[in-house]
């Protein structure tokens, strides 16, 4: 299986879980009456939230071994690719440190949250969505 392939599973998948995390929360806290179940939402969060990341690891791996591949030569889309990639991490390391370690800026999660879903939608787009247009009937 190419490389190419790998990543588009990679990123489908992590593309799933952190939708699905992020409409949980959406659920939770974007209408002003509580859901019936709220504490099965955020515990639902958390376990898809931490499934994602062990998804984006080997996507960092392939990445990072095509960007030493290209060297210089990297296109303009792959490097935005690669600087929305770094903000991604960088945000998403930024979640966890608030929500495990500083709590005093917990009211920032969910922003940091939406933030980690936009960044993750344009990437996957970026990308995957370039790919599929240039398969043959495409």
């Amino acid at each position: 299986m190419s490389d190419v392939s790998l990543k588009i599973i990679f990123a489908s998948l992590f593309l799933a879980a952190g939708t699905a995390a992020f409409l949980t929360m959406m659920a939770v806290m974007g209408k002003p009456e509580k859901p019936a179940g709220a504490g099965n939402l955020r515990k639902a969060h958390k376990i898809l939230g931490y499934a994602a990341i062990p998804l984006l690891v080997p996507l960092a791996y392939i990445g990072a071994g095509f960007v030493k591949e290209m060297g210089d030569g990297l296109s303009t889309r792959g490097v935005f690719h690669l600087v929305l990639a770094e903000a991604l991490a960088a945000v998403l390391v930024l979640k966890i440190l608030v929500v495990r370690f500083f709590r005093g800026f917990l009211k920032h999660a969910p922003a940091l949250g939406m933030t980690i879903f936009a960044l993750t939608l344009v990437i996957y787009f970026l990308t995957v969505g370039f790919v599929f247009l240039q398969r043959p009937g495409g």
